[in-house]
């Protein structure tokens, strides 16, 4: 659909043809008669420190976590069947699935309470220079806001999608709540090309040259690593019936950000339907026993591997955005990697003979140093991938709030950076990337009143800090 603009673009965005429309009540039809037999799951209490599991690659052998209380075979079986039932429906719907064949979009969710924090977003993704467009799925009309959705989201390339308009057009389909938000703006946006960012989640670097090379194109399906180890019951291989993956195999996911090929993986994206649609009462505490409120997270990958297509997770270790105070290091955001260049870095996963997590100059050395010696060679390790994605998933990038938070101040009370020094960060992105972030948190809170409170404070936040 062409962007429109004026009163009625966000109706025009959120009207669905009559292909999607048949489409959804089919999958939705699929969903209820795959609905799992058995009572919900339900987890053992633990106190916080079970809620984690540490990444030991060099334990690839441990067990998977063993937290559920009631999966009992008859349970076990139950999901079992329900599973197989959906797969196969999956196959089935799988080229009926709707989206506009070649094109290429970013696709996020908002609510009342994160759309001032996406436009934030929104203007340091346009300061990269990225012009793709941009469909913003908001809940039902009660969360429509006329002047955001008609008027300054087009100006800036984006629109907004009401998601109720397609999605109660199934009338059994149970509602959708909180992290299921995420696959259904996915399953519905427009796009074949989709780069998924979580409302308080922006790029360094112009992103669309990620959808032209690998791994993207070699594996249509590009995660992002958490910091923690995966939780994934060995149930869950066992209900879909595929080999079992070791838990230290890799890093759970973190979906800030993710990028898929809606061509290449549809039969994935039904199933990652299902899992989500399903998700509170079983997959999100198969999937995440650690914290069921993750789930969603593993629901990706899972569902690529439960249909036999590729994915590439990202192999740099996420990075921590935040600063030190008083000998404490505070955390308020996660910086994660260009995949391109992670593809091509190839991150060495570590082994009694190579503990470290990146290459070392000593890897490139000849066995007999007498070559090198003779050859005078210098060897020098690949540097690790540059972050291209933040995600502000702590400290919110509130206009009118972000000054009301005590992160944003040092041990005097003063305003100061909240990522740290300024020579580390030019050092690690190429410019001063905070600069930028707080130039566009003045724009924005300045865009309505330039001699609001608002406003006004920003401004000297800035002068104060970055001047």
């Amino acid at each position: 659909m062409p962007l429109l603009t004026g009163k009625n673009l966000t109706a025009a965005s959120s009207t669905f043809n009559t292909p999607v429309r048949d489409f959804w009540q089919e999958l939705a039809t699929a969903l209820l008669q795959s609905q799992p037999q058995c009572e919900s799951l339900r987890l053992k209490e633990e106190n916080d420190s079970g809620l984690t599991i540490d990444f030991l690659p060099l334990q690839p052998h441990q067990e998977h976590p063993d937290r559920i209380l009631n999966l009992s075979d008859k349970e076990e079986t139950a999901l079992f069947r329900a599973h197989y039932t959906m797969r196969k429906s999956a196959q089935r719907l799988a080229p009926k699935l709707q989206f506009a064949k070649g094109t290429t979009g970013i696709v996020t969710t908002a609510d009342a309470f994160y759309l001032p924090v996406f436009l934030v977003s929104l203007r340091m993704l346009r300061k990269t220079g990225c012009n793709l467009p941009v469909e913003v799925f908001i809940d039902d009309w009660t969360k429509y806001d006329s002047t955001l959705c008609d008027a300054v989201l087009p100006s800036l390339n984006a629109r907004c999608v009401v998601l109720s308009n397609i999605y109660e057009t199934a009338a059994r389909a149970k509602p959708p709540n909180h992290y299921q938000y995420k696959i259904f703006a996915i399953l519905f946006s427009s796009f074949q090309h989709v780069l998924f960012l979580d409302s308080d989640a922006f790029p360094t670097e112009d992103p669309a040259r990620l959808f032209s090379t690998a791994p993207y194109t070699t594996h249509g399906l590009v995660t992002w690593p958490d910091f923690w180890a995966q939780t994934i019951s060995a149930h869950f291989y066992h209900i879909a019936a595929i080999p079992e993956v070791p838990s230290q195999s890799r890093l759970s996911t973190e979906s800030g950000q993710l990028l898929i090929n809606k061509d290449v993986h549809r039969a994935s994206l039904l199933m990652m339907v299902y899992y989500n649609y399903y998700g509170p009462d079983y997959y999100y505490i198969l999937l995440s026993q650690g914290s069921p409120g993750a789930g969603d997270k593993e629901t990706f990958v899972q569902a690529a591997l439960a249909v036999s297509l590729p994915y590439y997770q990202v192999q740099t270790p996420p990075g921590v955005l935040g600063s030190h105070m008083n000998g404490t290091f505070r955390g308020i955001g996660i910086a994660q990697a260009d995949p391109i260049l992670d593809y091509e870095y190839l991150s060495p996963m570590r082994s009694h003979i190579h503990p470290d997590k990146v290459w070392q100059n000593v890897d490139l050395a000849h066995p007999d140093t007498k070559v090198d010696e003779g050859q005078n060679k210098m060897h020098k390790a690949p540097q690790k991938p540059r972050p291209i994605f933040l995600h502000q998933n702590n400290l919110k990038l509130d206009p009118a709030k972000i000054l009301d938070d005590d992160r944003v101040y040092g041990s005097d009370n003063r305003p100061c950076r909240i990522w740290g020094d300024k020579k580390d960060r030019v050092k690690e992105f190429g410019f001063d990337v905070e600069r930028r972030l707080w130039n566009v948190i003045t724009e924005e809170g300045c865009r309505l009143d330039e001699a609001s409170d608002t406003c006004m404070r920003l401004t000297k936040y800035v002068d104060g800090v970055l001047d």
